[in-house]
Protein backbone atom coordinates (compact mmCIF):
# COMPACT_ATOMS: atom_id res chain seq x y z
CA UNK A 1 0.00 0.00 0.00
CA UNK A 2 1.42 3.38 -1.40
CA UNK A 3 1.31 6.20 1.21
CA UNK A 4 0.45 9.36 0.08
CA UNK A 5 2.41 12.83 0.54
CA UNK A 6 0.10 13.88 3.23
CA UNK A 7 -0.03 10.79 4.94
CA UNK A 8 4.15 10.67 5.16
CA UNK A 9 4.22 14.58 6.09
CA UNK A 10 1.72 13.66 8.78
CA UNK A 11 3.76 11.07 10.10
CA UNK A 12 6.75 12.95 9.69
CA UNK A 13 5.15 15.99 12.05
CA UNK A 14 3.93 13.24 14.58
CA UNK A 15 7.70 11.67 14.84
CA UNK A 16 9.06 15.42 15.39
CA UNK A 17 6.78 16.23 18.22
CA UNK A 18 7.38 13.00 20.40
CA UNK A 19 10.88 13.87 19.73
CA UNK A 20 10.03 17.51 21.41
CA UNK A 21 9.09 16.14 24.16
CA UNK A 22 11.62 13.66 24.40
CA UNK A 23 14.69 16.23 23.76
CA UNK A 24 12.99 18.71 26.22
CA UNK A 25 13.34 16.53 28.89
CA UNK A 26 16.61 15.39 28.04
CA UNK A 27 17.51 19.18 27.99
CA UNK A 28 15.23 19.90 31.89
CA UNK A 29 17.85 16.98 32.98
CA UNK A 30 20.84 18.26 31.82
CA UNK A 31 19.95 21.99 33.01
CA UNK A 32 19.13 20.09 36.70
CA UNK A 33 22.16 18.25 36.89
CA UNK A 34 25.17 20.62 35.18
CA UNK A 35 27.65 20.88 37.50
CA UNK A 36 28.35 24.50 37.12
CA UNK A 37 31.32 23.76 40.07
CA UNK A 38 33.16 21.66 38.09
CA UNK A 39 32.51 24.05 35.14
CA UNK A 40 33.10 27.53 35.93
CA UNK A 41 36.25 28.07 34.31
CA UNK A 42 34.38 27.34 31.02
CA UNK A 43 30.92 29.56 31.87
CA UNK A 44 33.60 32.16 33.18
CA UNK A 45 35.08 32.39 30.08
CA UNK A 46 32.02 32.39 27.90
CA UNK A 47 30.25 35.40 29.83
CA UNK A 48 34.29 37.02 29.31
CA UNK A 49 34.14 36.59 25.79
CA UNK A 50 30.64 37.78 25.65
CA UNK A 51 31.17 40.79 27.76
CA UNK A 52 34.81 41.60 25.99
CA UNK A 53 32.35 41.27 22.45
CA UNK A 54 29.54 43.61 23.69
CA UNK A 55 28.08 45.66 20.90
CA UNK A 56 26.33 49.19 22.45
CA UNK A 57 22.67 48.89 21.87
CA UNK A 58 20.88 51.94 21.87
CA UNK A 59 17.25 50.72 21.55
CA UNK A 60 15.65 46.93 22.30
CA UNK A 61 14.82 46.27 18.60
CA UNK A 62 11.46 46.33 19.25
CA UNK A 63 11.31 49.29 16.34
CA UNK A 64 13.36 47.20 13.82
CA UNK A 65 10.82 43.71 14.60
CA UNK A 66 7.90 46.36 13.69
CA UNK A 67 9.88 47.58 10.67
CA UNK A 68 10.19 43.96 9.85
CA UNK A 69 6.74 43.12 10.56
CA UNK A 70 5.38 45.90 8.31
CA UNK A 71 7.49 45.10 5.34
CA UNK A 72 6.45 41.90 5.44
CA UNK A 73 2.86 42.37 5.39
CA UNK A 74 2.82 44.97 2.27
CA UNK A 75 4.88 42.03 0.75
Amino acid sequence: MKTSPQDNAQQWIESWKQASVALKAIKRHELRNYDYAKNQAIVDGMLQWAFEHRTVRLDSGLVEQQRLFMKMKSS
